[in-house]
């Protein structure tokens, strides 16, 4: 090698690092894993205002250092012009899960976004259907060869909170068309709740707030929780044993292959409202037993707690 190829090579290097794509900070976005890929869409970002259409990946196919920001392979897909979305939520579908939806609240956007992971571009469509109108802070779930499953939800700015309804709202990722469950015995409206597909494609919805007439509210305790069985169309209650965990909100919960459920962080809060506690704690669920515990980390990070991670 020359040392004027030295020079370039060297000059690009610089460039690359210089350049890489690196997210700011934010908080209350969503994000979904296809093919070893993690998509995070929207947000509030520190830098850009109060929501943002930021949309990117990062590629967790192969071990990357964490401490070391250049190193970590982010992908910036944002120029692709998605949806500016806030308190969203995100679910796979379409014929060969290869498809991205983005349900949620957006300044002058569709309820519902598409995006093709294979042609790495957005795809408008009309659904089909009585589709939801502005809800904030719900979280999607999918079951039975391409439906979506959302429950609930808080309307934006409702005149009367009444307003919320608790159904259950299905949206088929293989025709585009919304249907309405005709479960009986539902669960309050609910809303900052997280839903989990079950291996027996039941869903079980951890945590929230309870919306219970128009002047009172209450968070969801851990120990007894709502399960929407998919198949019989019908809700039941899921009472727990061990310690459960304190109520919270904006919290993220992930299902292992081993069957629990891991749930992180989150707090007791509400907008416009004084309630105020961020947690750092991490609780096991056992799904065999509906067992809670709590873990303790071997090598916590001092005064971690994250709020506004909303979804699994």
């Amino acid at each position: 090698m020359t040392y004027s190829s030295f020079y370039i090579f060297a000059f690009l290097l610089n460039f690359i690092a210089t350049f890489a794509f690196i997210p700011n900070g934010r908080e209350f976005h969503s994000s979904v894993l296809i093919d070893k890929k993690l998509y995070f869409s929207g947000g509030n970002n520190n830098s850009f205002g109060r929501i943002t259409n930021e949309f990117f990946y990062l590629d967790v196919s192969k071990p990357f250092i964490t401490t070391d920001d250049i190193s970590i392979p982010w992908f910036d897909l944002t120029n692709t012009s998605g949806p500016s979305k806030l308190y969203a939520t995100t679910c796979i579908g379409g014929k060969n899960n290869d498809l991205i939806f983005i349900f949620g609240y957006g300044d002058n956007q569709s309820f519902v976004n598409q995006f093709d992971t294979s042609k790495q571009q957005w795809i408008d469509f009309t659904p089909v259907g009585n589709v939801p109108a502005d809800k904030l802070f719900i979280s999607c779930a999918n079951f039975n060869n391409g439906l979506i499953a959302i429950f609930s939800g808080k309307k934006y700015y409702p005149i009367n909170i009444n307003d919320n309804d608790n159904n259950i709202w299905i949206f088929n990722t293989l025709t585009l068309t919304w249907g309405l469950s005709n479960a009986t015995n539902a669960p309050p409206p609910r809303y900052l709740y997280c839903a989990i597909t079950l291996p027996d494609e039941n869903i079980l919805y951890i945590g929230g707030i309870n919306l219970i007439n128009s002047s009172k509210i209450s968070f969801t305790q851990m120990n007894s929780l709502s399960l929407y069985n998919t198949t019989s169309d019908m809700w039941a209650n899921m009472s727990t044993s061990g310690q459960p965990p304190p109520a919270r909100v904006y919290f993220s919960a992930t299902l292992t292959l081993d069957g629990r459920i891991i749930i992180f962080g989150g707090g007791l809060t509400i907008l416009d409202q004084n309630f105020n506690e961020t947690f750092g704690d991490l609780w096991i669920l056992d799904i065999a037993k509906y067992h809670w515990s709590i873990e303790n980390i071997l090598n916590p990070i001092t005064d971690l707690a994250l709020i506004g991670i909303l979804r699994h």
